[in-house]
């Protein structure tokens, strides 16, 4: 096992890394055996080191988040009442004793859960695949989509109404929109603060989820959205996806407009469903794109 390659795992997941000659704690064996499982199916050592960045960043985010829990629903108002701080020490520690346990099972069962959900689906796409090639099955053809979905003005609603009912706000969204996203088959890739970026199996789903976001925010007593959609193929890693289609979507959802949900022709033709109608509103420049982009903006048949 590489010193060194244990060392740059470390770094990755943000700890500092150990000395040649430290002695191991008992999980840094676990991560080494790890590493040595990913090394010997063909693993390269930088795509472990990436992984573990994964790995680190994720779980930091998850301790992050109950901290911040804890302090804004229990300590700040503890104290505020006037609760002393050798109590508010005591406290944290019994709450800490008791969920730790708890969360840890919690966590392993959400991975687990989430893991068979992924390793199923890549089993029946590999499944297809060879059906497909010995001509015993004809796959449909789907496009991975793309959807941006942004808040707007949420800039100066934090300016006005301060980062506490920005931030409930982002929640809020969340909540709709994963929701909404979940239901038409697509999955939260990254969150912005004020929005976040969405992959769809293909257009005619990110259209109709878009429109359900859209249409779904006032209710839910949000600002409006904007919405840029673009399909096309993408590049996935490390939990990410990256690409030409992921900068045009970013770039058609920063030029739509208040209530918008827009996309390129490309994708429009995609989109197979009676129900939505499409206003073409011209071709556009967007940023980092050679040639102007025809756009249009999609509604419920009727509107």
């Amino acid at each position: 096992m590489p010193v060194d390659l244990l060392q740059a795992i470390q770094r990755a997941m943000g700890f500092v890394p150990p000395e040649p000659d430290d002695l191991a704690r008992p999980d840094d064996v676990v991560i080494a055996d790890l590493v040595r499982v990913a090394l010997d199916i063909g693993g390269s050592a930088d795509a472990i080191r990436r992984l573990f960045r994964v790995y680190a960043d994720n779980l930091r985010r998850l301790a992050l988040a109950e901290a911040d829990l804890y302090v804004e629903q229990i300590e700040r108002p503890s104290r505020s009442a006037g609760t002393s701080e050798p109590e508010l020490m005591r406290r944290g520690a019994g709450v800490g004793r008791d969920m730790a346990p708890l969360v840890k099972a919690t966590l392993a069962a959400i991975y687990e859960r989430h893991r068979q959900h992924v390793w199923a689906e890549h089993s029946v796409e590999t499944a297809e695949a060879v059906l497909d090639r010995a001509g015993l099955y004809q796959r449909a053809e789907r496009t991975p989509t793309i959807c941006f979905v942004d808040l707007t003005g949420y800039t100066r609603l934090t300016e006005e109404q301060g980062d506490e009912a920005a931030a409930r706000l982002a929640s809020r969204l969340g909540t709709l929109v994963d929701g909404v996203a979940l239901r038409h088959g697509g999955r939260p890739v990254r969150w912005l603060g004020d929005g976040g970026m969405f992959l769809f199996p293909e257009a005619t789903a990110a259209v109709r989820a878009a429109l359900e976001m859209s249409e779904g925010a006032p209710a839910a007593g949000l600002p409006t959205t904007h919405i840029g959609i673009q399909s096309g193929p993408v590049v996935f890693q490390d939990g990410d996806v990256y690409g030409r289609t992921v900068n045009l979507a970013s770039r058609i959802a920063d030029l739509a407009e208040a209530g918008d949900v827009l996309t390129t022709e490309e994708t429009r033709r995609r989109v197979e469903d009676v129900e939505i109608d499409w206003a073409r509103i011209g071709p556009a420049e967007l940023q980092g794109v050679a040639s102007p982009v025809t756009l249009y903006r999609a509604s419920w048949g009727g509107q």
